[in-house]
């Protein structure tokens, strides 16, 4: 006998109705994809934790803060990392902004560099590969032209040859031990 998921028996649809929603619904299917890019990059902290390059991690679903904390072998520091996707258009490129502006701030739409260490892009939208990233070092990225304090809102993803290529990392581990080599 095949147990029916608790969102099936919630929402009094079949498992296969409930991907058709998705499915037909823009908003749905964006936040699915931020789902999608959460859960894979869970997968890649985990490996790396298993071979060592991490201590441990914590993935965190909350409002105003970063996903995930790692944090690296015999190291007080906590590494926070912010999961976005790649933007879907011509260029490769990636939205570091909120969805929503508060009241009174113009600014508040835009992250702080202080509000996280490491970005990483999924780019299944473009490689139809979901388990492909790109990582950087917020201290790489760009800062907003109006609040210095902020990252720009688009920034560039690696290409061959240029001057983006220096800063993105394939490979988390990597950039974890260039950026955050062990004692």
């Amino acid at each position: 006998m095949e147990t029916k998921h608790p969102l099936e028996i919630e929402y009094g649809l079949t498992a296969h109705e409930l991907l058709d929603a998705l499915q037909a619904r823009f908003r749905a299917r964006v936040t699915l994809e931020g789902a999608v890019a959460e859960v894979q990059l869970a997968a890649q902290l985990s490996k790396l934790q298993y071979d060592g390059t991490i201590g441990r991690y914590e993935a965190h679903d909350e409002d105003g803060k970063h996903d995930f904390t790692i944090f690296l072998p015999k190291q007080d520091r906590q590494v926070r990392i912010e999961c976005k996707n790649v933007r879907n258009s011509s260029r490769l490129q990636v939205e570091v902004q909120k969805t929503r502006t508060s009241k009174g701030d113009p600014s508040s739409r835009y992250y702080a560099a202080s509000q996280f260490d490491i970005l990483a892009v999924c780019m299944g939208k473009k490689t139809r590969n979901w388990k492909q990233f790109l990582f950087a070092s917020i201290s790489d990225l760009k800062r907003h032209a109006e609040y210095p304090e902020k990252l720009a809102v688009m920034h560039p993803l690696a290409q061959t040859n240029s001057i983006e290529s220096t800063i993105w990392f394939d490979s988390l581990g990597t950039l974890i031990a260039e950026k955050y080599p062990r004692p």
